[in-house]
């Protein structure tokens, strides 16, 4: 029975002579991956299916392996520089961090909504940090940057806290480790994340280190391939 979902082409890699083993994360069945067969080995044929690439993906099959009927590309995002590093790093989080048909359109969205902030020009570290903490919250890993674990309280901005992947926010009764610790954060800072808000060069230090931990935790000791290509972005 053919199936069609909207879905974001991962990852494309060579099968057999003409073929390709090609990953895709859709809108309905998280992750799929499919064997597109005929797509390669004559220069007037053209593979539709490359990463960035968002359309309507038409397969049949049930097994992890399934059989790509076609691909409409809808759009394709161009990207460059930073860009394009940082939109590889998205990718490689969906492949990593998302099952295999664990329906996710939340994610699906938010990834989007990321690469077409990034193709547009808007500030990556913005777009890159709100993509991260929506992930960590939609597998269930969410980062609560608005409560004292400890005391049960909200966050004072004046006050400084240290960060436990997967536990939370504790108040530091002194300000001596605040100038060496990066866990160490000040409550004005956490707010601004809780809102979104990257204006100030605090907050984007402050939150590129939160994901960084709470994405390892559930990353594992496999490291990224992206993260080495965007270096110290």
């Amino acid at each position: 029975m053919m199936q069609q979902q909207s879905a974001l082409v991962l990852h494309v890699r060579p099968y057999r002579e003409t073929s390709a083993i090609v990953q895709f994360m859709t809108k309905d069945q998280g992750r799929i991956t499919g064997v597109a067969r005929g797509v390669r080995g004559t220069r007037k044929r053209i593979n539709p299916m490359q990463p960035f690439s968002l359309g309507t993906l038409s397969y049949f099959g049930r097994n992890n392996l399934v059989n790509v009927s076609k691909f409409d590309v809808a759009h394709g995002f161009a990207l460059q520089g930073d860009a394009l590093f940082s939109g590889f790093y998205v990718l490689e989080l969906l492949t990593r961090l998302v099952a295999e048909r664990q329906k996710e359109p939340e994610i699906f969205a938010g990834a989007v909504s990321a690469l077409t902030a990034m193709e547009a020009g808007q500030e990556l570290q913005a777009a890159l940090r709100c993509f991260e903490l929506d992930l960590l919250g939609q597998l269930g890993y969410a980062v609560v940057l608005d409560q004292d674990v400890d005391a049960g309280t909200g966050i004072n901005s004046d006050a400084y806290y240290r960060y436990q992947p997967q536990i939370g926010f504790a108040r530091v009764a002194g300000a001596a480790e605040t100038a060496t610790d990066p866990a160490v954060i000040q409550g004005q800072w956490l707010q601004c994340i809780q809102r979104r808000d990257f204006t100030e060069p605090q907050t984007r230090r402050a939150a590129k280190y939160i994901t960084r931990q709470a994405l390892q935790e559930i990353l594992g000791d496999k490291p990224l391939i992206s993260r080495k290509m965007l270096g110290s972005r």
